[in-house]
């Protein structure tokens, strides 16, 4: 993936008094904003919540290969009241938006812009027991994950209700189609 470096975050780099920390966008529920980073991080209008019960974020791997590319994340469930295992538990994840940023801080402040380093959906997660501790591993899959989904809405009146609350024009489809004669008298 191609990508550019801001002039602010280059002169940066040539000095010695800055570090990197990830920043991490989860859009499950009314959004997750996390930082490795040791205090609170403010960056496009969000604050992303220093947590050390982010535990470990995969390395994402590049290729030249048109294939779809995956990272984990790890979050501490440090009991079973974990707000992380809720959030997952009572909010559809499936195919949500996942970013994970790399930003230079000096003095308290993310300078320049952040660096993707991995844009993707949520593709599944599971709940973990590893060494006496639980934690959730968040799988997250470039968007060539989603390439042989088939779009379209289906012709029954769920489907329709989805997306126009009220109207009940697919009520009776399921049992219309059954009287449909394809190519017979």
């Amino acid at each position: 993936m191609p990508r550019t470096v801001n002039a602010s975050l280059l002169t940066e780099l040539a000095k010695d008094n800055f570090t990197f920390v990830h920043l991490v966008e989860l859009s499950v529920g009314s959004g997750l904003w996390l930082t490795d980073c040791a205090h609170d991080v403010s960056y496009g209008g969000n604050t992303y919540t220093a947590s050390d019960e982010l535990l470990e974020i995969g390395s994402p791997t590049e290729t030249q290969d048109l294939r779809v590319n995956t990272v984990t994340i790890e979050l501490s469930t440090s009991d079973l009241n974990s707000t992380y295992l809720s959030i997952f538990l009572s909010n559809n994840w499936v195919n949500r938006s996942a970013v994970i940023k790399k930003a230079c801080i000096v003095d308290g402040s993310v300078v320049g812009a952040p660096l993707t380093i991995f844009d993707g959906q949520i593709s599944k997660w599971q709940a973990a027991e590893k060494s006496g501790r639980s934690a959730i591993r968040v799988g997250i899959a470039s968007h060539w994950a989603d390439f042989e989904r088939v779009n379209g809405r289906l012709t029954n009146s769920s489907s329709q209700q989805l997306h126009f609350a009220g109207d009940l024009g697919f009520e009776y489809a399921a049992s219309t189609v059954r009287d449909i004669k394809w190519g017979r008298e």
